[in-house]
């Protein structure tokens, strides 16, 4: 009996041990694979509802969508109209499925990027059949978690599904579902350069995306401590976002140097944009902590942050602190997001860095959440 329980064991475990293999170390191509079958098919003409059904009923397919509403709002039924229209060449005119800023972001998101990029796929065939090949074929996966794991302030479990998709805004995102990269939208967007993505870059966002996972973790841990209040909420959640993005963007696709991160390009407009977007950050944390801005000013103000905004924001902050103290600085505040302003300021005045937040902003962000002043 003890040796039967002893294999039953034996056998969970490696069955357990299988299943975080394939997630480390190999790629689902399934909806990247039907997409591509579907803009072949759009290209011959006419408008394969069958096909399209089929692209809308995938995993891959309901992340891309997922995606679209973590600041936006994008509905199946907007996304499906986008597909039609694209097999017939053409960009759909999608109205906001509600009112606010979230919603007509959304609409602009399918109209400026998803639609353009999807006509564009169906005469790039070819190449997109090669990426997809490529996707395949690349045996880096398996350096997804490790990387993750290295740059955060802990060590967790993670075990993501990692896909590859086409016909998304973003280039990769993360949810409790999945990670996924866009062969699509990588292609579209380097069109130009001719400078795709190569495989260890996109091993970098896979990792990237999976550090979104484990930290998402730990910061809710770290809020479900804290006695969050009104605007304190919503300063929150700014925050975290910035850090979110800042840390994954600094430490794993910038290798913790500046200069790595100015050359890359999917970056560099909203790196030239921190003049604005560091004023700004201070400016939303302020106005949330003197009162709970109503949804949709709140979206308003923070979709100046869509694109790359985000991470242009959190990986400058995060970089002075890790010019002045070293990286296991960068560290220590991602354990405490709430301590970002007043180090980053500390940091600041040692670098002679033009820009400051206001010392009383930074002392409230530092102690929100808690009963009585942490001294």
């Amino acid at each position: 009996m003890a040796r039967m329980m002893m294999r039953q064991v034996l056998v969970m475990f490696v069955a357990v041990m299988a299943h975080a293999t394939y997630a480390a170390n190999t790629v689902d191509s399934v909806q990247a694979q039907a997409m591509l079958n579907l803009l072949e098919r759009c290209h011959l003409g006419g408008v394969p509802a069958q096909a399209i059904d089929q692209v809308m009923d995938l995993p891959g397919t309901r992340l891309i969508v997922g995606q679209q509403n973590v600041s936006r709002r994008v509905t199946a039924a907007q996304y499906r109209e986008v597909l039609a229209s694209t097999c017939r060449g053409e960009i759909a005119q999608v109205r906001p499925s509600e009112p606010g800023a979230r919603a007509e972001k959304g609409v602009q998101g399918l109209t400026d990027d998803v639609a353009p990029s999807l006509i564009w796929g169906r005469d790039h065939i070819e190449l997109l059949k090669e990426k997809l090949v490529a996707a395949e074929q690349n045996k880096g996966f398996g350096e997804v978690v490790p990387l993750a794991l290295e740059n955060l302030p802990e060590k967790i479990d993670l075990s993501p599904k990692l896909y590859v998709v086409m016909g998304g805004r973003a280039g990769a995102a993360a949810s409790d579902e999945g990670i996924y990269f866009d062969l699509l939208a990588d292609a579209w967007r380097s069109r130009a350069s001719k400078a795709s993505t190569t495989p260890h870059e996109m091993v970098e966002f896979f990792a990237h995306e999976t550090h979104h996972v484990g930290y998402g973790r730990i910061l809710d841990r770290e809020r479900e401590q804290l006695h969050l209040m009104g605007g304190e909420m919503q300063a929150w959640n700014f925050l975290t976002a910035v850090m979110m993005e800042g840390s994954a963007t600094l430490l794993i696709n910038g290798h913790g140097s500046w200069a790595e991160l100015q050359k890359q390009q999917h970056i560099q407009v909203d790196l030239a944009r921190l003049p604005q977007l560091l004023p700004a950050a201070g400016n939303i944390l302020q106005t949330a902590l003197a009162g709970e801005m109503r949804d949709p000013e709140y979206q308003t103000r923070v979709s100046e942050f869509f694109g790359e905004g985000y991470h242009a924001t959190g990986a400058k902050l995060l970089y002075v602190i890790e010019e002045a103290r070293g990286r296991d600085a960068v560290l220590r505040v991602m354990e405490d997001p709430r301590s970002l302003l007043v180090v980053y300021n500390q940091c600041a005045a040692d670098r002679k860095e033009p820009f400051r937040f206001d010392p009383e902003l930074a002392g409230r962000i530092r102690t929100m959440g808690e009963s009585a002043p942490i001294e």
